[in-house]
Parts: C-alpha cells; sequence; structure tokens
C-alpha cells in the first residue's frame, strides 16, 4: 500500500471511459453538485449503524468521464458493471442498470463527508443507500473501473477493445474477447 499525504488521496477511473481521470476528495466536492443520505445498515463487525453521507452521485463523475457505452441505447447501457475497489483491497461490483435513471436510479454516492467531517484524509467512500448490510460501503475509494460484460459490448462502441479485460486464472490460463 502507498502511503499518500492527507491532500493527496484519490480515485482513478478507468476502464471502458473515453477520459480516464484521477480525482481527489476535494475535487468529487468541487466539481459535482453535492447530495446527501441519511442511511441505517447493518454492519457485520459493528452492528446497526446510522450516518449522512454527502458527495457525487456515481453516475454523474462516470458519465462526465464519458462512459464506453452508447447512452441512446438502453440495452448497451444495461451490459456495464462498475467495480469499486478501496485501499484496503475490498471491493464490490455494480451494474450499471443499478444507478442509471432508466432503470435502478439508485442515488449511490461518492461520499466526501460522513457525519459532517470531510474525508479528504481517509479517502472517499461508496454509498448504497437502497442495501441493508453495509458489505459493499468500500471506504478509501482508490478506483473504479467501467467495464461491458457479455458479446459485442466488450468492444465499446469505438470498436476497440479498451473494456475488454482478459481474466487470468490460477493455472496460467486468460479468457478475453469472444471471437
Amino acid at each position: 500500500m502507498t502511503h499518500k499525504r492527507v491532500a493527496e488521496r484519490h480515485i482513478a477511473v478507468v476502464g471502458a471511459v473515453d477520459r480516464p481521470v484521477e480525482l481527489s476528495v476535494a475535487e468529487l466536492r468541487e466539481r459535482w453538485p453535492q447530495r446527501t443520505a441519511a442511511v441505517s445498515f447493518d454492519c457485520a463487525t459493528s452492528g446497526p449503524r446510522a450516518h449522512t453521507f454527502t458527495g457525487p452521485l456515481l453516475r454523474e463523475v462516470i458519465t462526465e468521464a464519458g462512459p464506453g457505452f452508447d447512452p441512446a441505447r438502453r440495452k448497451d447501457r444495461s451490459r456495464f458493471l462498475l467495480e469499486v475497489t478501496g485501499e484496503d483491497g475490498h471491493a464490490t461490483v455494480l451494474s450499471w442498470a443499478e444507478i442509471d435513471e432508466d432503470f435502478g436510479n439508485s442515488p449511490v454516492l461518492l461520499a466526501t463527508t460522513l457525519d459532517g467531517h470531510q474525508l479528504d484524509g481517509v479517502g472517499a467512500q461508496l454509498v448504497v443507500p437502497s442495501d441493508r448490510c453495509g458489505a459493499r460501503y468500500i471506504s478509501g475509494i482508490t478506483q473504479v473501473r467501467l467495464r461491458a460484460c457479455g458479446g459485442a459490448a466488450d468492444q465499446g462502441r469505438h470498436g476497440d477493445d479498451r473494456v475488454a479485460d482478459q481474466v487470468v486464472y490460477g493455472d496460467g490460463g486468460t479468457i478475453g474477447r469472444p471471437v
């Protein structure tokens, strides 16, 4: 793990985006409208929790990065996944459809404050207000990766392979794009 000074915590927005970017917590607070979510969830280690988070909507941040799907095609949008990883290695996956206004419209946040305290020193936190348990509340986010799943969508709207990640298995084999 790389130790960074407090003011240098960044999230890398990568994968199937036109404009990959690294954003600090302060930039997340300054560049997008801030939403507030008062949430309650069950934490496996500390029991019931209630907090108020503030930050931009995840979909707005990814939209500005230029997601690699055709925004006019609902079926294209519904094939994309977001993998969110924290500094401690904890990761989770959301579908684009969960956060898309035409589908689930879930107000998932990249929180910049927790109970009124700025998160610049510890990094942004993923907040999924609809979840009853806190397992997808990723702290100290380091990366958000957009990727396609399934068939033709793997080539993205530009016909290139930016979206086609290969999965490497323990025996050294790989699975890539369908041929």
